[in-house]
């Protein structure tokens, strides 16, 4: 079963990489039959990566929440939304961001694990918390949530380019390949929007679940704090967006900060040695 999970992984990550490789192919000669041999590829790798995360939890008698399975769901999850938008919302063409994306978490997963799998089993208080179904849903949600934080970030990055460009009256092989700058802003604020309140939830539970077991000083956790610092960010984004009054290029340089913020808390959140979420390749 193992060694099946582990197969099935490794077929996901070359898939990734070839979509990887037809959407470059794409955006560089502006091709658009081989649109559907990418997405076919990245279907098939993200159901090789469901079966293998399925039966890698099947063996292990439950999914360990360490660092590198934790970026596997989040490069899973990230495919999942990049389906969410391509077949629901319409935009088809950011694969080419995302897809990569996807690709390079599972490698980097797979380069931390012999680190995570050689170190000591969780503390005692945390492994309690782990076999809490409440952490199952937390992570579930922070998951979700940063995959929807680094779409709809890569989207506000593409508008703040695309919006530079069109002002200094630029073109390119990229810019030509983009939707119109109205489609990237609501790309980047309705996935924005929906992250949000998901991240919250999350957090929430993550706090309930803090208090219920009597963390010692857990709100001073870096994880904890920085966490809050990305709800102040992407809240005020949001607020500023349809406050009405802000330029937007500057609303989309605030989220860019609080997707800074996102990836800095996913590697410290895997390699910060103390606090309350003592995790991922230290453990």
């Amino acid at each position: 079963m193992y060694q099946a999970a582990t197969f099935l992984f490794w077929t996901s990550f070359c898939g990734l990489l070839m979509a990887s490789v037809v959407y470059a192919h794409e955006i560089i000669r502006r091709k658009q039959a081989t649109k559907p041999v990418a997405r076919v590829l990245s279907v098939i790798s993200w159901i090789a990566l469901t079966a293998s995360i399925g039966l890698a939890s099947a063996y292990h008698g439950g999914t360990q929440l360490t660092g590198p399975n934790t970026l596997v769901l989040l490069a899973w999850a990230l495919i999942l939304v990049y389906f969410i938008l391509g077949f629901f919302l319409k935009f088809k063409r950011y694969g080419a961001l995302h897809i990569p994306l996807a690709a390079a978490l599972l490698f980097v997963a797979q380069i931390i694990r012999p680190a995570a799998d050689s170190i000591a089993p969780y503390p005692e208080a945390f492994s309690a918390q782990m076999d809490s179904a409440m952490i199952g849903y937390h992570v579930l949600l922070i998951t979700f949530a940063n995959a929807l934080f680094l779409v709809g970030s890569i989207a506000a990055a593409l508008y703040t380019y695309q919006a530079q460009a069109l002002s200094k009256k630029k073109t390119n092989a990229l810019l030509k390949s983009l939707p119109p700058l109205a489609n990237i802003e609501k790309l980047w604020v309705r996935v924005l929007s929906v992250g949000l309140p998901i991240y919250f939830a999350g957090q929430m539970l993550g706090v309930t679940r803090a208090i219920a077991v009597d963390a010692p000083s857990w709100y001073l956790d870096v994880r904890m704090m920085l966490s809050g610092a990305i709800l102040i960010v992407f809240s005020a984004a949001l607020y500023l967006y349809y406050r009405g009054k802000t330029d937007i290029v500057l609303i989309a340089r605030i989220a860019l900060v609080g997707a800074a913020l996102v990836i800095v808390l996913m590697i410290l959140a895997r390699t910060l040695p103390v606090g309350f979420h003592v995790f991922g390749v230290f453990g």
